[in-house]
């Protein structure tokens, strides 16, 4: 038997016991003395006796993976179960769920090292059925518990490579995040290296705009995933925090990876579509577009293309306006999704461009900027016969300011298929002379056949 809700053990090794264990400070009163019956639950249905004290001042929170030592008793000494005779640790995360719910609300309560006795009543071990055929119905359990070490940092990093990890202090609350372009209030320390590490800078309502590259990538993605009175460490590799030149300004040397210990105070998400009425969409689309269109100005593609998505979820909920404002937010909506396109292009994303650009003529099927945009996505990606339907409609709009360069993107069409059909055709020019068959010689007379001539006959 295991403790193990599904019954799991895993044998880790040396190097793996490191010292990132972590949690909250420990705030249980003094006085825990080794041999002292100590109740962990109100209903003291879960006590512990602590046989030998652990060090430090943390113990495990919520999520944390712990390694245990352990041997299980009845009340009588039967022994039905022991990781120690198999010399396997055993690992589970706390709180959960993963064992039962003597060891999920005991096992937080000890430190690194310390060893106890959990006795734990029924409903904390297996209940009125108990777990034949050595755990009989209405058991109560004793384990001989020791917590070798737990690892509580999770990676949040993006491409999951340890760059940008997180260790909780105290839960926030709620379930809401920031979105982009949302408002966070925060207090952090700043300290080189690891929460042990020097403290460089302390700041204290800090208000930061996810998505505005106001603070080092790592802190403001971190940011991005918090909850309302979070306390957590973020340890932020080098190249997510001030790279290769540091900040000297605050005392952060090149190359050097930091930690943040932040309090997230309060945050302010930005408004969606769903919070807006009527007109109030079409003002917070034309804001931002405008805050995108000066993004794109400025070469940082990727956060105007942010602004612009957000302004175009704006302007594309129209139900509840009058129809002149649905017109004006169909007319920006185009509008958007063009400086969309533009991006794309600038990015080199040509399916992208295809799809915004094909938004706008669902619209407004003679957007001539549309065809002469959509239209060089077509040749990018070689659908030669759909950008010469694109190009040509611009060439043959009467006073369209995009002719010329829709002239110039054509003919660079056309010289792609020129380059394309030269191409094919000495490919199948060689492949037919390489296959050719030579003629074969007729055979020669035998000596005594050319000497035999026929008679000519003669005409009736």
């Amino acid at each position: 038997h295991t403790v193990s809700a599904n019954c799991y053990s895993k044998q880790m090794s040396d190097d793996e016991r490191t010292d990132s264990e972590q949690s909250f400070e420990d705030d249980s009163p003094d006085g825990e003395e080794i041999g002292k019956e100590i109740q962990i639950t109100e209903d003291g249905g879960l006590k512990k006796v602590i046989q030998k004290k652990g060090t430090g001042f943390q113990k495990p929170t919520p999520g944390s993976e712990v390694t245990v030592h352990y041997t299980g008793t009845l009340t009588d000494g039967t022994k039905f179960d022991s990781s120690r005779d198999r010399n396997d640790p055993f690992q589970f995360k706390i709180g959960e769920g993963q064992v039962i719910k003597g060891w999920d609300q005991g096992v937080a309560t000890m430190k690194k090292g310390e060893r106890a006795t959990l006795i734990c009543a029924p409903e904390y071990g297996y209940g009125a059925n108990g777990s034949p055929p050595t755990i009989p119905g209405g058991a109560t359990l004793n384990f001989d518990v020791e917590l070798i070490s737990w690892t509580s940092w999770k990676d949040i990093s993006d491409g999951k490579d340890g760059s940008l990890t997180k260790k909780t202090i105290k839960e926030g609350e709620g379930w809401e995040q920031p979105n982009f372009d949302a408002t966070v209030t925060v207090d952090w320390k700043l300290r080189l290296g690891d929460e042990e590490g020097k403290v460089v800078e302390e700041v204290k309502d800090r208000v930061v705009t996810i998505g505005a590259e106001e603070v080092p990538i790592g802190l403001e993605k971190a940011l991005e995933k918090v909850k309302k009175a979070e306390q957590a460490y973020v340890k932020v590799a080098a190249p997510l925090a001030f790279g290769e030149k540091g900040d000297a300004s605050i005392g952060v040397p090149p190359n050097q990876d930091l930690c943040y210990e932040y309090t997230v105070t309060n945050f302010e998400k930005c408004k969606e579509s769903w919070h807006l009425k009527g007109l109030e969409k079409i003002e917070h689309a034309e804001k931002k577009k405008a805050e995108g269109t000066e993004l794109f100005k400025a070469g940082k593609l990727a956060r105007a293309k942010k602004k612009y998505d957000l302004a175009v979820s704006y302007v594309q909920a129209i139900h509840d306006m009058e129809d002149d404002d649905k017109k004006k937010a169909k007319a920006l909506a185009n509008t958007i999704q063009l400086n969309l396109a533009a991006c794309a292009i600038k990015r080199g994303d040509w399916e992208d461009v295809d799809k915004n650009c094909t938004e706008v003529l669902k619209n407004d099927a003679g957007n001539t900027k549309a065809l002469l945009r959509r239209g060089k996505s077509y040749n990018e990606r070689e659908m030669w016969k759909e950008a010469k339907n694109d190009l040509q409609a611009v060439i043959d709009t009467t006073g369209c300011p995009e002719t010329a360069d829709a002239k110039k993107e054509l003919a660079k069409v056309q010289k792609k298929i020129n380059a394309h059909d030269s191409k094919e055709k000495k490919l199948f020019s060689n492949m037919f002379a390489r296959i050719r068959v030579p003629e074969e010689e007729p055979p020669k007379k035998k000596p005594e056949e050319e000497e035999k001539k026929e008679e000519p006959q003669k005409e009736e």
